[in-house]
């Protein structure tokens, strides 16, 4: 008997008092707001979280002569290596010819 009691008094929620637990007017107004105050939050988070904002912006690139990345693989299977190349034109108009860094042909 003595666990079973042990365990009994173990409780995570124990009862209100009986003073505690008088309904009154001002609690009322109280809980009434409040939770007018939390469904305007959770309706205003809401229509946050659904809306859809459209940014425009547009601004110079101030790195100008740096190498953009470029990925290809291609297969000629009755090309030799030596016979092919790479050259590559940009939108400024720059023009690179026989590009051959870190190319591998095989």
């Amino acid at each position: 008997m003595g666990l079973k009691q042990a365990l009994k008094s173990l409780d995570a929620f124990p009862r209100a008092e009986d003073h505690l637990l008088q309904k009154t007017q001002s609690g009322a107004l109280v809980s009434i707001v409040g939770l007018v105050i939390m469904a305007s939050l959770f309706l205003h988070e809401l229509t946050y979280y659904l809306t859809t904002y459209t940014v425009h912006q547009m601004s110079v690139d101030l790195k100008r002569g740096e190498n953009l990345p470029i990925h290809i693989n291609i297969t000629f299977p009755s090309l030799p290596c030596d016979v092919l190349s790479v050259d590559a034109i940009d939108m400024s108009g720059k023009h690179e010819v026989d590009l051959d860094t870190n190319i591998w042909k095989v």
